[in-house]
């Protein structure tokens, strides 16, 4: 009996460290978190990239909306011509809402000149404090989330009105990367 009960704790810890995959958070994502996408639009999303086709549905603007890359941890959605959603699963060392992944989502805007929100959330959509992930500095910024490594890129653009000389840019653009480890965003 003793071994039964072992046996049956571990199945249980196992099955609620399960990893989770980048498709079942597209699934479970509120419709509030993408207002003109609801959630039968975003399983077509999946049901056409499961299908090899391309993965395009109309949004209740009257737009075209396109899940342009899906892997087990990393998504990004073009919302419309001046819109795009970046979706990250990030380990963490501890367990949030019986897992031990969180949640990155970057929305940028814009278009030229692009500035991007970041927030983080648990597996089962709580919003997290981000300011335990990340210290994100205080100007305008695009935030492009890797779809490689747990890793993004923040670029800050300044224009100049006039330059000084001809050897100094109209436009400046200057990238910090991040490294995530699993706590946090950190630069290097």
């Amino acid at each position: 009996m003793k071994v039964f009960f072992i046996i049956l704790s571990l199945l249980l810890t196992c099955a609620v460290q399960a990893q989770v995959k980048m498709r079942d958070v597209i699934k479970q994502m509120p419709d509030s978190l993408l207002p003109y996408l609801n959630q039968n639009a975003r399983l077509d999303f999946i049901d056409f990239i499961d299908s090899g086709m391309k993965a395009e549905v109309s949004n209740d603007l009257g737009g075209k909306s396109q899940l342009t890359e899906l892997t087990d941890d990393y998504a990004s959605l073009t919302m419309n011509s001046a819109s795009q959603i970046q979706l990250r699963l990030l380990d963490v060392n501890e367990t949030i809402d019986d897992a031990r992944q969180i949640i990155c989502l970057v929305r940028t805007f814009g278009e030229g000149m692009r500035e991007s929100t970041i927030d983080f959330y648990s597996v089962k959509w709580q919003l997290l404090p981000k300011e335990d992930r990340i210290s994100l500095p205080s100007y305008t910024h695009h935030i492009m989330l890797s779809s490689q490594a747990p890793e993004l890129t923040i670029q800050r653009e300044t224009s100049l009105d006039i330059p000084a000389n001809e050897e100094q840019k109209e436009i400046e653009k200057v990238l910090n990367t991040f490294k995530w480890n699993n706590k946090e965003f950190k630069i290097y």
